[in-house]
């Protein structure tokens, strides 16, 4: 339970120091080429947003695994300290 906590603390601390990404652009009107350059770099922004939103998902989905490894863990270590005796099966 503590490593859980203290994996889900890092993990929060990690997403907090990432600096805060500022909002794209709306789309500019029109066919000029200062208003297609500026739609370009609104593009940009928009998939280095998507990029950054992946790997924040992928390192939710690394902590989630670890997680349940964890508890998979504990149940097992709970399992295994029982003092279980496994039934014989009458022979005839």
């Amino acid at each position: 339970m503590k490593l859980r906590l203290t994996i889900s603390a890092i993990a929060l601390a990690l997403l907090a120091a990432q600096p805060a990404s500022a909002a794209c652009p709306a789309p500019a009107p029109g066919k000029t080429a200062e208003e297609i350059r500026a739609n370009q770099e609104r593009l940009l922004c928009l998939q280095r947003e998507l990029a950054d939103l992946g790997a924040e998902r992928k390192y939710q989905v690394e902590i989630d695994s670890i997680g349940r490894s964890l508890d998979h863990l504990q149940l097992q270590y709970r399992f295994d300290s029982l003092d279980f005796t496994p039934p014989t099966v009458p022979q005839f």
